[in-house]
């Protein structure tokens, strides 16, 4: 089910052009987190299209694309939480929309850790729960947001699809875990920037119809940065980054 998913989302980005309009914030929020030449891994790559734009504008990359589902458009087949990577052997770990579909986040942040040299940086973007976006993902979402939810153990229970997640799992894991235990993850506290996401959430995402025509989309796209005071109240996403400890 899942791999056939990722097709079904790569068919849809292919018919609605308008989701790479909204996506390339988020791109562009990654992308500025790796250094110059470095070497990337990319978790959860999915449909690969966050790999697509790296190649496309930062060619001074070695981007490693990987996800748990072997496809022909991504480079590595491999579980997050047990990379066949070397340690120190990154520059930096990215991903989009990665943590909150993990069921052993612990074991993610540790090899996240374990593979990146000193200094390097894990960067992801993920949902984020605010007063707005607690409404959009809790009524209008077809995945879970559990504000109760146990964020180092989210999907307790066997029989879990790799597209099952938790939107309310980034911001719960943020709020409740001190800077100890980041430190015995061999990482640093995350910074937090948050991103709010009205032209994303006109065009209705990876569904067939969109309320935002493609011309439209750099207007809203320039209304979500305008807004960005607000953002404690109508983020629907966050900008997570760590350093190694």
């Amino acid at each position: 089910m899942s791999l056939e998913r990722l097709h079904e989302h790569r068919r849809l980005w292919r018919a609605k052009p308008v989701l790479a309009r909204v996506y390339e914030p988020w791109f562009s929020a990654l992308l500025d987190a790796v250094p110059h030449g470095g070497r990337v891994l990319e978790a959860g790559a999915g449909p690969g299209f966050l790999k697509d734009a790296a190649r496309a504008r930062r060619p001074d990359l070695c981007w490693i694309a990987s996800d748990l589902h072997r496809t022909p458009w991504n480079d590595l087949a491999a579980d997050a939480s047990r990379l066949p990577l070397a340690a120190g052997s990154v520059d930096s770990v990215v991903g989009l929309d990665v943590l909150h579909h993990l069921a052993a986040p612990a074991a993610f942040f540790a090899e996240a850790a374990r593979v990146l040299r000193a200094g390097g940086r894990l960067a992801l973007v993920e949902p984020w729960i605010t007063p707005l976006s607690w409404v959009v993902y809790r009524f209008f979402h077809q995945e879970d947001c559990r504000l109760s939810v146990d964020p180092w153990d989210p999907f307790p229970t066997s029989g879990k699809d790799s597209f099952d997640g938790d939107a309310a799992v980034p911001w719960k894991i943020v709020r409740a875990t001190p800077p100890g235990r980041w430190g015995e993850l061999g990482l640093r506290p995350p910074q937090v920037a948050r991103v709010n996401a009205f032209a994303y959430l006109l065009s209705l995402g990876f569904r067939p119809a969109s309320l935002l025509p493609e011309g439209s989309a750099p207007a809203l796209i320039a209304a979500d940065r305008a807004t960005r005071p607000l953002a404690p109240l109508t983020a629907l996403r966050a900008v997570l980054t760590w350093e190694t400890a």
